[in-house]
């Protein structure tokens, strides 16, 4: 009765083990992706056999890369054990010839793999290859503590046939659309495809450009300057005040030039009582030594002095010589200000005549002949673009308030909006059209030549 009992329960394990077989098999012609297919090998493979760990290994590029770890879903790439399952890998399995399982032991491994076979592995381990038509798709490598028999190994060399046709159907045949409809492209496609777009892209024409600082200053402007040398006692208006030909504009401090002409008509008076004296004896007697001729000299040079002091006194108050609005910054700035002859005030401008002017850092410069393009954005507005075209650049560059050596680029206005003079903002300058790979790599390339010198 016992013998009957032993012969249906050992029965009764083989249906069952082939039925976990046909299952197993089943299964794995479903999963959709590679790494479905790792994850499923290495933990739905224990329905079949037990075993405390299972790697899948895929070849790719004549290596054995290590795929998935039974237990986990992801893994440290850096991690001790790891390592040193990687190095199974390259260094020994993929070494092994056959197509069978093989049963693997410590002193199967070269030295510097045994060293963490006691700390990572278990006692017992097999390498299971999935070949087809004798090419090496990849593997599963199982260890537990207990020893592998004949049955088993046989019963794995039929599921890794199977898993076999498995893989090779996902690597040769990928699928295009899983159930939920989701877009699958092999990775050296996606690499090819990105490549080429990108070439694309890279050699399309765009217009080379250049963004420098830029304001709104007056055509022709009238510089006011110091008629006199002096000091500013006031000013008579305000800045941005508009005014007409011949208003006060500032007036210079006439306490000096008063009293030299004083001084000077003093002097005039004395020498002419002098000289009326000296014709009145001269009438009287004739003396050979008469200076009524040197005090005659010495009036006109006196008088000479007078009408000089009285020009200078008639310049201390400079008005304006045409109509516009006054551009300077602040009249604290020049009341007391100490000037000499020729010196800038302030200045003159027609509100309704101006241009953009931009300075272009030579580190930035473009093609900036005339004609070419510009739009230009206010730091006040910046929702609104002003178009121009470029009249005149400087010859040499100079430097600026911003203490940057800069070409300075005066466009004439294309629009007719009402601008204030002395906003600022931004100026494009649009160039000729070259490739996008060259408009964005334009200023490393400079920069790298002339930090090598090619």
């Amino acid at each position: 009765m016992s013998d009957e009992k032993n012969i249906s329960d050992e029965l009764r394990q083989q249906v069952m083990g082939l039925s976990s077989l046909v299952q197993l098999e089943n299964k794995s012609r479903q999963v959709e992706t590679i790494q479905e297919f790792g994850f499923f090998v290495t933990n739905e493979t224990r329905r079949l056999l037990d075993y405390h760990q299972a790697s899948f290994f895929l070849r790719r590029s004549k290596k054995l890369s290590l795929r998935n770890i039974s237990g986990v879903p992801n893994f440290e790439k850096n991690a001790p054990h790891v390592r040193w399952l990687k190095n199974m890998g390259t260094k020994f399995l993929k070494k092994l010839s056959g197509d069978t399982p093989q049963i693997i032991s410590a002193d199967n491994l070269p030295k510097k793999l045994q060293t963490g076979w006691a700390e990572w592995s278990s006692a017992a381990g097999v390498w299971c290859p999935m070949h087809i038509n004798g090419k090496l798709l990849g593997g599963l490598w199982l260890s537990r503590d207990q020893p592998w028999q004949e049955a088993e190994l046989g019963l794995l060399n039929q599921l890794c046939t199977s898993y076999a046709y498995s893989l090779h159907a996902l690597k040769v045949k990928p699928r295009w659309w899983n159930p939920h409809f989701e877009f699958h492209l092999g990775k050296a496609l996606v690499k090819i495809i990105f490549f080429v777009l990108l070439a694309i892209v890279l050699f399309l024409p765009v217009h080379l450009s250049v963004l420098a600082p830029a304001k709104i200053s007056p055509i022709d402007p009238f510089v006011v300057s110091s008629p006199l040398k002096g000091v500013i006692k006031k000013v008579h208006v305000q800045p941005n005040q508009e005014i007409k030909e011949g208003d006060p504009l500032f007036t210079l401090d006439d306490t000096e030039l008063r009293n030299r002409h004083n001084v000077a008509a003093k002097a005039l008076d004395v020498i002419q009582a002098e000289y009326k004296n000296s014709r009145q004896k001269s009438l009287l007697h004739t003396d050979k030594g008469s200076n009524t001729d040197l005090l005659k000299a010495k009036i006109e040079r006196k008088q000479a002095e007078v009408d000089f002091a009285s020009e200078e006194l008639s310049f201390v108050e400079v008005q304006a010589a045409r109509s516009g609005i006054v551009l300077f910054n602040d009249i604290n700035n020049l009341v007391g200000k100490p000037v000499v002859i020729g010196e800038k005030i302030l200045t003159l401008a027609d509100p309704f005549q101006h241009e953009i002017e931009i300075h272009v850092p030579v580190d930035n410069a473009i093609n900036l002949d005339p004609g070419t393009k510009v739009r230009l954005f206010l730091n006040v507005a910046p929702n609104i673009e002003i178009t121009g075209t470029i009249r005149q650049t400087s010859y040499e560059a100079e430097i600026t308030e911003e203490n940057i050596l800069a070409f300075l680029v005066k466009a004439r206005i294309s629009s007719e909006e009402p601008l204030r003079i002395g906003l600022r903002g931004t100026a494009k300058i649009f160039g000729n059209q070259v490739p996008l790979y060259y408009y964005l790599f334009r200023r490393p390339l400079a920069g790298i030549r002339q930090f090598l010198g090619l």
